[in-house]
């Protein structure tokens, strides 16, 4: 299969249902309702609405993507962007006005380390009361 090409572009009038496969560039300005992945570039156009995990080396949106995000590289949310899912990238741009709600990961190589719980002023098992929630006033 040519892994050199123009590769896939849906279009503004464009309603598509399943998955979206392509080893170059994709490009949606329209609907899809699926998995949308690509092995380099995938961008979300203005007018495009994304429901479904979107893949790719490099991730542009500036429309609506509902779903979880992975971008091995880069993913870049554009002023007009607007993302409802996890994402999970090495390098993140969020642009001013841009909107993402839901939790990002972003992979150092590196172990992470839970930091332990810190102390907390009332022992376990002791009963917060009214005297100890509310300062003397005198």
């Amino acid at each position: 299969m040519e892994t050199n090409g123009p590769g896939t572009t849906v279009g503004v009038n464009v309603a598509l249902s399943g998955t979206l496969k392509d080893q170059n560039d994709i490009s949606v300005f329209g609907m899809v309702e699926g998995e949308v992945i690509s092995e380099k570039s995938v961008t979300i156009g203005q007018t495009a609405q994304v429901k479904g995990p979107v893949k790719g080396e490099l991730v542009t949106i500036a429309g609506v993507v509902r779903g979880a995000i992975s971008a091995s590289e880069k993913l870049e949310l554009l002023e007009t962007g607007k993302v409802f899912g996890s994402i999970s990238t090495k390098n993140l741009v969020i642009h001013s006005g841009g909107i993402f709600v839901g939790k990002c990961e972003m992979p150092t190589g590196e172990e992470t380390v839970e930091e332990p719980e810190p102390d907390s002023e009332i022992e376990s098992g002791d009963t917060p009361t009214e005297e100890t929630l509310i300062p003397d006033e005198e």
